[in-house]
């Protein structure tokens, strides 16, 4: 009978924990790993752990997938993962979203600190049971991609090259949560569009952890975002505002 080795086996041993000395050294036999890797809903894998990425395609059952510090410069044993519902890649170096498509039960997805250059309207076209796409510290110049993704809440691109917002966002409805901290945007001209969003309760163009955008450094930058988004609750990860505040804020552009 056939008998799986090497970092396949390696693998295993990160995800199911159980196996003996016996089969870390001359491997599982193959009905046994397949069985195995069936049971494996969740896998978390630190710094340099997954040398052969494709080994992933051996876990089709994966409810969330964690990788940090690995080197996967392109998503490779995803299409299987149907069920997948929690991805984060982070610091991975990946170049492209091209294999994440396949997994459209995706409801969270980060793949923060990375070296994308673009939102991928092909991949993020089909994951439209996303809730939350966190893209942070990446070289996206433009929003783009989102039409279909009409669930998602959060959206998070700090740290980016984004300098525009235009009419982008005029489908994602359900957005409740939007991070441009540290972006490109340096002026008011595009605030005015995010007040179509009437459940948008929480905005950052400054955050204490990625830092501010130029347009914060603009004279009463807080009083115009306040005038014009009346529905916001938090703006720059601070308390809520009051009634009291808002009600100044509109008076002083009157």
């Amino acid at each position: 009978m056939s008998r799986v080795t090497g970092e396949r086996v390696t693998l295993l041993y990160w995800a199911f924990g159980q196996l003996t000395s016996d089969e870390q050294a001359n491997g599982v036999e193959a009905e046994d790993f397949r069985q195995r890797c069936a049971l494996v809903t969740k896998l978390e894998l630190f710094l340099n752990t997954l040398p052969v990425p494709a080994c992933l395609a051996d876990y089709p059952n994966l409810k969330e997938l964690q990788l940090h510090v690995q080197n996967i410069p392109k998503p490779v044993g995803m299409t299987g993962m149907r069920q997948l519902q929690r991805l984060c890649m982070t610091e991975c170096g990946l170049s492209t979203m091209q294999g994440i498509d396949q997994c459209t039960q995706l409801m969270h997805l980060d793949l923060s600190s990375n070296r994308l250059s673009r939102m991928e309207p092909a991949v993020l076209g089909e994951l439209t049971n996303v809730r939350t796409l966190w893209l942070n510290e990446n070289p996206i110049a433009e929003i783009q991609g989102l039409e279909r993704l009409t669930r998602l809440h959060s959206l998070w691109l700090a740290r980016t090259g984004v300098s525009y917002i235009s009419d982008v966002l005029e489908s994602n409805v359900a957005l409740t949560d939007l991070n441009l901290a540290a972006s490109a945007i340096a002026n008011f001209k595009d605030i005015p569009n995010l007040a179509r969003l009437r459940l948008l309760s929480s905005l950052a163009l400054s955050d204490p952890h990625f830092g501010d955008s130029p347009v914060c450094s603009l004279c009463n930058y807080q009083t115009y975002l306040l005038f014009h988004l009346q529905q916001l609750n938090v703006l720059d990860v601070r308390t809520p505002h009051t009634t009291q505040h808002r009600r100044r804020c509109k008076q002083s552009l009157l």
